[in-house]
């Protein structure tokens, strides 16, 4: 089906890396057009549909010339701005950056972030600015239980007045982080328990603590949103390939809240990794926020080059996220796909599952029993791998067509991807690529376990690349305040792909299952020819502290099959169709 995407913005948008210090500032790589996300903005999507909140220390400044008029609303705590005793909502550098990076545009295409159009909400947290010695920007800074809490439940739970209507955020970025490596601190457990209930799409920086295991530090640690690791760099070949060295990694600790143990290093912490090295960035120089020394720097076409860190690489991906939500948004409101399309596990499932590999991505899938096996399901250092805009898109939507008439964009959704299967027990028939949102029940709690299948209408031809990634949320909740956060529940799903060789001959091919975890993730090359499915697993729940236990999980399912070089595959189908269309001391928190 096509529908009007409506208003088609301006036809390149770019953030721009620097590739070297002494160099103009914009001599690297187009980010957006390396990612993939041309793709959007060639069929009209550029994140108008979206809310985005950045949530950091400091505020995103909107005087700058890629920001003038882009932020519609600051949130910051009133009781204590009002006091005047604290630092809190001031403009900031290092939110400024991650503003542009998120949504800036302005008189330059290389001023624009990824999600050009989306509506920008700037919170802050930050009561006081930490001096860094001898510097005269600081990341450092205190915040309290009360600064911390009031702009997260406002995006994600109490929303903002518009009219008679009240606008929640549908993605939150957070650029910053604390010591947490099991992910078990009530700021960690609040953030997920309000991207839970409200089914936000919350990205975080994983931090820049590496290359070590186990650095990745909340609110990243946490299990229900996006932590992303940073990729480097504009210079090397191929660019953007590999790890940061700096870049937080995992595997993290898990802390079981009902038996009180930590089990260290058994988790994925690392979900996607993105360009987060040699960017240019727009520049705040007044003297507020982490600028705490020096002479106020004025003007509003200042950039820095070279800026990196997992900082810059989270408000990639959640401006990729809202490129999702722009075009999800459309579809559902036409009817042409379910509400599903914009849950948040949906698109986290689809980002994974259309990540590319870099060199030495390994999920510690081995060979059991003749079964690839994987108790790891993600790379330590990059998750799912590198995000690849083009990718989500074909998963999430189809193959980018659309037709122009008139100055309108009509978009065709669903050219050989599966939108969503009707029901929540999986279902027969698939395109060889798309996604689902299901409801498994676990082997505790009420009964026995359950299995979803998904077979796939098309045979799989030997060294296929098949991916697949599964998410669901972590039971956590919280009340009005930091004090009433708790976790409930955690199950335990796996994923596994079946080889169908006939009625009733069904062999397992592949399995991921970590143990400790709200993700799993396989990709491999199909060992032989043949009708293949995948499964999803309800096996046991790690624990549960609910007074009525329920085993009841609602996961989403994303997958796509790259065929082997020179094989019949989607694009030919696509042809034969027709279709052309950090640390903490106290409640002190540090920038990453």
């Amino acid at each position: 089906m096509a529908i009007a995407a409506g208003f088609l913005p301006s036809p390149a948008h770019a953030l721009v890396g620097s590739n070297s210090g002494s160099a103009p500032p914009f001599n690297g790589l187009y980010i957006n057009d390396f990612l993939g996300a041309d793709t959007f903005y060639s069929l009209g999507f550029g994140g108008a549909r979206a809310i985005v909140a950045n949530i950091e220390a400091g505020a995103i400044w909107n005087g700058h010339e890629t920001l003038a008029g882009r932020v519609s609303k600051y949130l910051a705590d009133p009781v204590i701005v009002a006091s005047g005793t604290t630092q809190l909502g001031q403009f900031d550098w290092h939110g400024t950056m991650v503003g542009q990076t998120i949504g800036g545009t302005g008189r330059y295409t290389y001023q624009d972030g990824i999600a050009p159009a989306a509506q920008l909400w700037s919170g802050a947290i930050a009561t006081r600015w930490i001096s860094s010695g001898t510097q005269p920007y600081t990341g450092a800074f205190d915040a309290t239980d009360e600064s911390f809490f009031y702009p997260y439940a406002t995006a994600m739970r109490t929303g903002v007045a518009s009219g008679t209507t009240t606008l929640r955020a549908h993605v939150v970025n957070s650029s910053w982080g604390y010591d947490d490596p099991a992910g078990s601190d009530p700021w960690t457990i609040s953030i997920d328990a309000l991207s839970r209930e409200g089914n936000v799409v919350t990205v975080m920086a994983a931090g820049n603590a590496g290359p070590v295991g186990n650095s990745v530090g909340g609110p990243a640690s946490g299990y229900n949103g996006i932590a992303v690791s940073a990729l480097t760099s504009d210079t090397s070949a191929p660019p953007y390939k590999q790890a940061a060295a700096t870049s937080s990694r995992g595997p993290g600790d898990f802390y079981n809240p009902q038996t009180l143990v930590t089990i260290p290093g058994v988790r994925p912490t690392v979900d996607i990794a993105a360009p987060g090295d040699s960017l240019t960035l727009a520049f705040y120089g007044g003297r507020t926020g982490g600028h705490i020394s020096g002479t106020a720097v004025t003007g509003t076409g200042f950039y820095v080059p070279n800026m990196a860190g997992t900082s810059f690489a989270s408000p990639i991906v959640a401006g990729g996220a809202a490129l999702m939500v722009d075009a999800g948004k459309l579809f559902v409101g036409a009817s042409v796909a379910s509400a599903e399309m914009l849950d948040a596990r949906v698109v986290k499932a689809t980002l994974l599952a259309s990540a590319t590999a870099p060199a030495g991505w390994n999920n510690g899938e081995t060979t059991v029993g003749g079964v690839i096996t994987t108790t790891q399901a993600l790379d330590n250092a990059t998750g799912a791998g590198i995000l690849d805009l083009d990718a989500a898109y074909r998963v999430y939507v189809g193959d980018p067509s659309g037709i122009t008439i008139g100055g309108t964009t009509y978009v065709f959704a669903g050219v050989n991807t599966t939108l969503g299967v009707s029901g929540s027990g999986g279902g027969s028939g698939l395109q060889l690529r798309g996604w689902d949102l299901g409801r498994v029940l676990s082997a505790s709690g009420t009964g026995g376990g359950t299995a979803n299948g998904y077979s796939f209408a098309s045979a799989l031809g030997a060294g296929d690349t098949l991916t697949a990634a599964l998410t669901w949320f972590a039971d956590r909740t919280v009340g009005s305040t930091v004090a009433s956060a708790a976790d409930m529940a955690l199950s335990n799903l796996a994923l596994e792909v079946w080889r169908n060789d006939g009625p009733g001959i069904d062999s397992l091919v592949a399995r991921s299952d970590a143990t400790y975890s709200t993700t799993e993730f396989l990709r491999f090359q199909v060992p032989q020819s043949g009708r293949y499915s995948l499964r999803v697993v309800g096996r046991d729940q790690i624990y549960n502290l609910n007074a009525v236990p329920n085993a009841d999980t609602g996961y989403a399912l994303a997958w796509r099959i790259v065929p082997e070089p020179g094989s019949l595959g989607i694009a030919a189908l696509a042809v034969a169709a027709g279709i052309t269309a950090w640390r903490r001391v106290g409640r002190r928190r540090a920038g990453r």
